[in-house]
């Protein structure tokens, strides 16, 4: 099987040239493609230099849209999600994401923070199933028919359909990896009514599928 990766990107122009080294560098990607989001910094220039397919959207569409838009354009039968933002991301994050997939018949693979930043492993340990460092079967994907919607709700749409069709899910440690969060980026008044969207986006895709806590928590213990 090969491997496609998708990066969806928005404003990252500080870390988006270390994600798409890392990847490289790992010889796993039968394509690497990252998707900017309606960016208005430099990103989509610099994945350019960095000579991976990149597609610029017109307007900033939702990380869910941005995914989507990547899968359709990525060659591979398995796809793996990083965001565009990590920080200290190492080879040996990507082949710990991969192996259960390939190895281990895991339906997805869910990576998780550790020893990276405090409050970024804390988030992580508090919504596992938020996370954007994934890898999974393209014909998987396919299922989750309202990827598109979600915006930020697009890992739980992921996470709904897994919980759904009872798919086999393995949490996988990335020791100090970490991101860079909303208020590095934004400032810290921006930075945190970008995330309080961030969170109703999450809370109100909760409501509509009628999803509670527990369950799509149970699924990444």
């Amino acid at each position: 099987m090969k491997i496609g990766l998708v990066i969806p990107a928005y404003n990252e122009e500080k870390t988006i040239k270390g994600v798409i080294h890392i990847a490289k560098k790992s010889n796993i990607f039968e394509e690497i493609v990252v998707v900017s989001d309606g960016s208005t910094d430099n990103t989509v220039e610099y994945a350019l230099e960095c000579e991976v397919k990149t597609i610029a959207l017109p307007r900033n569409y939702g990380k869910g849209a941005a995914m989507e838009i990547g899968v359709n354009n990525v060659k591979g039968d398995v796809i793996v999600f990083l965001d565009g933002d990590l920080i200290n991301l190492q080879v040996d994050h990507i082949k710990r994401l991969v192996e259960p997939v390939f190895k281990e018949g895991v339906d997805m693979s869910c990576g998780l923070f550790d020893n990276g930043r405090g409050h970024t492993d804390f988030a992580q340990r508090l919504t596992p199933y938020l996370t954007g460092q994934r890898a999974l079967k393209k014909e998987l994907i396919k299922e989750c028919d309202d990827l598109s919607d979600a915006k930020f709700g697009a890992e739980m749409a992921l996470t709904k359909v897994a919980l759904e069709q009872d798919w086999k899910i393995k949490k996988v440690i990335l020791p100090e990896l970490s991101h860079r969060i909303k208020e590095d980026k934004m400032g810290l008044i921006k930075g945190f009514y970008a995330r309080i969207k961030m969170y109703w986006q999450v809370f109100r895709y909760f409501k509509r599928n009628k999803l509670s806590y527990s369950s799509v928590s149970s699924m990444m213990k």
